[in-house]
């Protein structure tokens, strides 16, 4: 992996997580026709700093196992594993995957990965948890996304996404909610952003579980 890093603080209560970033993301740009070259995994975007306080601050993880689906940078995984998880980052970018287990060892954590194409996903294991922060918003890909969460969702497992209050992601909770018959616990926040043009961003995070549970 030959990408130009520069090492970052992120802030949680009581906590400080080190991340090594990517210094120039435009330079990963080779051609923005083709959605799979686009390197959207190399920056933290709003939903993953929001879901990573969400989980920081009102989840205990300990002895579950996680996969993190679209993981980037792996953010929200890390702090899953500090939180007690045994933690998978999946991503469809070979970088992306290394760059999440580098970033989890940055922070001690011992973390798997796995490089797979949602349309064609070989991993079989199951497990306790799967989140993902703002990339179930094509509509193209969420039946792939629903069949993984099918066949690599533990029975009594739990769902935990995040995203930019997207139309298309509203739609795909609802229908994973009637298909997987599943209950939801809805959390809608601001993230604040110093460096963007906005300011802040409206996030909404959906935890999703077994009527139960």
């Amino acid at each position: 992996m030959d990408i130009r890093l520069r090492r970052t603080p992120f802030y949680l209560p009581g906590k400080i997580i080190n991340l090594d970033i990517v210094d120039d993301v435009e330079a990963l740009i080779t051609d923005l026709s083709d959605a799979d070259l686009v390197p959207c995994w190399a920056e933290i975007w709003p939903a993953a700093r929001s879901l990573a306080r969400y989980i920081w601050e009102h989840l205990d993880l300990t002895g579950k196992t996680l996969m993190e689906l679209g993981s980037g940078l792996g953010l929200p995984g890390t702090v899953c594993g500090l939180k007690g998880a045994t933690v998978t980052f999946s991503d469809y970018n070979q970088d992306a995957v290394q760059l999440s287990l580098h970033n989890a060892g940055l922070n001690g954590v011992s973390a798997a990965g796995y490089q797979g194409d949602w349309r064609n996903f070989m991993l079989t294991e199951k497990y306790d948890w799967i989140i993902g922060s703002d990339v179930f918003y094509d509509p193209k890909l969420n039946p792939y996304v629903l069949k993984i969460f099918r066949n690599n969702l533990k029975e009594g497992g739990q769902l935990l996404l995040s995203h930019q209050c997207r139309k298309h992601t509203y739609d795909f909770v609802q229908q994973v909610i009637t298909e997987l018959g599943m209950t939801e616990i809805r959390v809608d926040t601001v993230e604040k952003d110093a460096e963007s043009a906005f300011g802040q961003f409206s996030i909404s995070i959906h935890h999703l579980l077994k009527p139960g549970l």
